[in-house]
């Protein structure tokens, strides 16, 4: 089938399911936000954060505030070493969105992710109408592409607590609950960028497909540009992409007993057009050590493989039991044959020996959903024709089966609304911050953007780089080169007085231009700027007082 005979396919029906869906989504994605928002309390400012991963909010909101200021190249703010600035597509496209339309960061982050949901929609469900081809196995499966989840959620003071073990990379949770690449729901929950990956992921796949059954260039095409977009702005997926395709056209000559060129072509048209984004990596892996230390500092190791196999829950099982049917079928297509090697290669990858393997598990719930979505029409079908008693009462209480089932797939997605729900109620993990905290980070935008501020990174976080764009000497477990070395550098530094030659030379030597004295600061120590003749008070308001060292 041709992408127009797969669009043809698709009737105005369920084109008008799909509309309701994706703003069924947008609205249930948007809504905690929305209250969030709405309640937020007198002198504070609502952040947009979310339960998981709060801290990296703040990385994406530098980025739009350097895009807001002009820059087309993004520094890492939270590194106060020399370094290339780097370019970043995504998060420039949507920060020019933000200067030209005049949004804040937080209306502009979450406004290009309610963009990018419907985009979603429109490639997963050609995607999905590729695979099935009657109307309610695609609807079924849309579905569970957007609510399914794992069973983490009933782990939780069971066999674990959170956090078990958060160490070297090492956090032993649930991915369902907190991993946005995991799942749909999350992705299309938390974050545009990764929105925006899975959707490239699937186009790259589904051209590769399409080109599989047609032999049209122009899918080989689509896909190489589909994957050059995507490696531009999250390369993680390098590995992912060209594996899986590598290994489907590998077991395609394999049962076709004969090498194939038009496959080779595209394979190689798809590389050659996104090596420009890999090589870009490759040398600021090579040449910048910030970017170096980012990436040796970005551990996201998978967690170990029980609490994956908890991660995916039911979806793991039925797309065993999946696979299983397939083989014992011998049901060996074009579409079988992706599906079975999508999934064991990309869950091979998530344990690859590379320290992003989190990253790598975007894309994976798709064949888990479809190999699902197969084993639940056939065990329906199976259990019709059954004539014995035990059969039969399965059969007429399905609808009492499928209300349990349900429950349990999208468990764990309630437990993210239900957390997001909590925290933004009892302004909890960063989702408030006092206005005065923001109107002193924001003086900062006034300083030279060369300018090394120092303040502490509270659990791993720093606003001023959000809010004022503006280098900080600490800031983000990942993207502060030696985090933890100049955290204790900070505690150290506010924790006494001690002589002023010594504190001196000590932000001399740091390059450190201004300290921004608040309420966390406040609290490590006896330090006293005010009487420091090397300070100089240069802003001030009831909560934080800012001095340029002189």
């Amino acid at each position: 089938m041709t992408i127009t005979q797969i669009f043809k396919s698709v009737s105005s029906r369920e084109w008008r399911f799909v509309i309701f869906l994706s703003l069924a989504m947008i609205l249930v994605t948007t809504a905690l936000l929305i209250y969030g928002y709405l309640i937020t309390p007198s002198g504070q400012t609502f952040t947009g954060v979310h339960f998981a991963a709060p801290n990296d909010w703040f990385v994406y909101y530098s980025y739009l505030e350097q895009a807001r200021q002009g820059n087309f190249l993004f520094k890492d703010l939270f590194a106060s070493e020399s370094h290339l600035p780097v370019l970043n597509i995504f998060w420039l496209a949507v920060g020019l969105a933000a200067k030209i339309f005049s949004l804040g960061n937080i209306a502009a982050f979450n406004l290009a992710r309610i963009i990018l949901v419907p985009i979603f929609y429109l490639v997963a469900y050609l995607f999905l109408a590729y695979f099935f081809s009657d109307a309610g196995k695609r609807k079924i499966a849309i579905l569970l592409l957007s609510f399914s989840s794992g069973l983490g959620l009933f782990l939780i003071n069971r066999l674990i607590q959170y956090p078990f073990n958060f160490a070297n990379g090492v956090f032993n949770w649930p991915m369902d609950l907190w991993v946005p690449e995991s799942n749909t729901f999350l992705t299309l929950y938390y974050s545009p960028h990764f929105i925006a990956a899975l959707t490239l992921i699937l186009l790259t796949f589904f051209l590769t497909v399409l080109f599989v059954e047609n032999k049209k260039l122009i899918y080989s095409f689509g896909a190489g540009l589909s994957a050059l977009v995507l490696f531009a702005f999250h390369p993680f997926h390098v590995l992912t992409v060209l594996g899986v395709i590598f290994v489907y056209f590998a077991t395609l000559m394999v049962k076709r007993k004969k090498w194939s060129w038009p496959l080779l072509s595209h394979y190689l048209i798809l590389s050659f057009l996104s090596l420009p984004a890999i090589g870009y990596y490759l040398y600021l892996l090579k040449v910048d050590w910030v970017t170096q230390q980012r990436a040796a500092q970005n551990l996201a190791f998978t967690t170990p493989f029980w609490i994956t196999f908890f991660s995916y829950g039911l979806l793991l099982l039925f797309a065993v039991a999946g696979i299983y049917f397939l083989v014992k079928q011998r049901k060996f297509s074009n579409k079988s044959i992706l599906l079975i090697v999508w999934i064991l290669v990309q869950f091979g990858l998530i344990y690859f020996p590379v320290n992003y393997q989190r990253r790598m598990t975007a894309g994976l719930h798709f064949p888990l959903v479809i190999l699902t979505t197969i084993v639940f029409f056939a065990f329906y079908h199976w259990l019709k024709r059954q004539k014995n008693q035990f059969s039969r009462f399965l059969f007429n209480q399905r609808y009492t089966l499928l209300i349990i089932l349900a429950i349990l797939l999208i468990g764990s997605n309630l437990f993210q609304l239900a957390t997001d729900f909590f925290i933004y109620t009892n302004q909890r993990e960063f989702s408030y911050l006092d206005n005065e905290i923001i109107a002193a980070a924001k003086w900062l935008k006034a300083v030279d953007s060369g300018k090394i501020i120092f303040n502490s990174a509270d659990n791993i976080i720093n606003f001023i780089p959000a809010y004022a764009g503006r280098t900080v000497y600490v800031g983000h477990g990942v993207e502060t080169p030696a985090f933890s070395q100049k955290q204790d550098e900070v505690d150290w530094f506010f924790g006494a007085n001690r002589d002023q030659a010594v504190e001196r030379q000590f932000l001399v030597d740091r390059n450190v231009n201004y300290i921004f004295y608040g309420p966390i600061e406040q609290g490590l120590g006896d330090y006293s700027p005010a009487a420091k003749p090397y300070l100089q008070e240069v802003y001030s308001n009831s909560q934080v007082k800012i001095y340029q060292v002189l």
